[in-house]
């Protein structure tokens, strides 16, 4: 086999689904994390996915309706197959933009705070902390520049952890990891809150670069019913 599809590569990650201890976010637009805020239970980590003809794919189907899922409910899926470089180091990617996203298979990630009111927060800005990444490699976080490199807001081989967002913002960056393997980035949320002082809380949520051996199975089946189909 001279070369797989990133499509049937997709798919057929979803047929091995049990490799996995939660569903597969393998396409679509959602954030990951999400933030939103109550006066009784804080901040609340979570994934958005605000819906409509570009809404998160699980497990290849679509969810076009707005849903929130819990941190531990979802693992974001990186395709092996999606990859680029920054300076010598090579990273396994998840795209800033859309059409990239779309083009690499891969889904499109953001981080939302749109459930943050603005003017509830001093200072105008939270902090986003990346409090621990284990995982078999490096992660980093960062946007092009438009001049060819980039600017860094986490990167776990130089030690750069944390940076400051507006409360209402939608942001998409680059997300990056050096080797295949599953990887759990624990991420805090903190502010000053006008009326509820300094809040912060935090959540685990999973991103996995899965080997390609790791599908072969689910694709040898798929490729033996297209052969029948003909």
């Amino acid at each position: 086999m001279k070369h797989i599809n990133s499509r049937i590569f997709t798919l057929a990650l979803c047929l091995t689904q049990p490799l996995f201890a939660a569903s597969l976010i393998t396409g679509g637009h959602i954030d990951v994390p999400a933030f939103g805020y109550d006066t009784i239970d804080g901040f609340e980590p979570h994934f958005h996915n605000e819906g409509g003809s570009d809404g998160v794919i699980i497990n290849g189907v679509r969810e076009e309706n707005d849903t929130e899922y819990a941190p531990n409910e979802l693992t974001v899926f990186v395709n092996p197959l999606s990859t680029t470089s920054l300076g010598a180091t090579s990273y396994y990617w998840l795209p800033e933009t859309e059409t990239a996203a779309a083009t690499n298979n891969v889904p499109f990630v953001g981080i939302g705070l749109e459930e943050l009111n603005l003017a509830d927060w001093d200072g105008g800005t939270v902090t986003l902390t990346l409090l621990s990444a284990t995982g078999p490699g490096e992660f980093r976080l960062w946007q092009d520049d438009g001049f060819g490199g980039a600017i860094d807001y986490l990167d776990t081989l130089n030690n750069v952890t944390s940076f400051s967002l507006t409360p209402g913002s939608h942001t998409h960056y680059n997300w990056g990891f050096t080797e295949l393997g599953i990887y759990n980035l624990e991420f805090e949320i903190s502010g000053t809150h006008a009326d509820d002082d300094f809040q912060s809380a935090s959540a685990i949520f999973t991103y996995a670069v899965p080997e390609p051996s790791s599908a072969l199975l689910g694709l040898g089946g798929l490729l033996l019913a297209f052969r029948r189909r003909r």
